[in-house]
């Protein structure tokens, strides 16, 4: 599997990491799509690329504000986990009641729950749930490429926040239990910041 990030730099707009993940038949999905940058449709359509979904790890606006610009040029599905469908289109629970322009996603996406499978690349994708950044977060897994997309729910040396809307304490322990778990030389893909790999995490909180 081959993954382009888009890592944006203007600090006056906040936005979370994009990913576009490739297999070897030219298909792809494009996980957090953060904001409207009509630089991943002209990259998709000038390498040839077929999008099968778009994959959100969980409902933060800063993560999906994206999500409308793309469907406006491919007709494809939109996944989120299952608890976290109600706050795209409620800007209390997706937090954009603090930008200057609220958020609100009112197309019908697809819902995920934990240990589910998607086929829509020539690889499994694995759904595993990691309710405490948001009740209804998720990160996607590709076990045989050995890479993890871990929105806000594993940073480089830190975890997403807990002191907002749905946000569970009590389940970070658990949630950190499942991403760590898996093995050491995986590569991590946060929502926001460096890169990581789940032997430097261990480490570093522990475990």
């Amino acid at each position: 599997m081959k993954v382009i990030p888009f890592l944006y730099k203007d600090f006056d707009d906040l936005c979370a990491n994009t990913y576009l993940v490739i297999d070897s038949l030219n298909q792809c999905v494009v996980i957090d799509p953060s904001k409207k940058y009509d630089g991943i449709v002209n990259y998709i359509k000038t390498n040839n690329l077929t999008l099968k979904g778009i994959l959100l790890t969980h409902s933060h606006a800063d993560h999906f504000r994206g999500v409308e610009s793309l469907l406006d040029s491919f007709n494809v599905p939109v996944y989120i986990g299952f608890y976290d469908e109600p706050a795209l289109s409620d800007p209390m629970l997706n937090c954009s009641f603090m930008f200057e322009n609220k958020v609100v996603l009112k197309r019908k996406v697809e819902t995920l729950s934990d240990n589910q499978s998607l086929d829509l690349l020539e690889e499994k994708i694995d759904v595993i749930e990691t309710p405490y950044h948001t009740i209804g977060s998720v990160c996607y897994y590709f076990k045989e490429s050995k890479l993890l997309f871990s929105g806000d729910s594993l940073f480089y040396n830190s975890i997403g926040r807990y002191d907002l809307p749905t946000s569970d304490r009590s389940k970070i322990e658990s949630s950190l239990e499942k991403i760590l778990s898996l093995p050491e030389d995986v590569r991590v893909y946060p929502g926001h910041g460096l890169f990581t790999k789940i032997k430097v995490e261990k480490e570093f909180h522990g475990k």
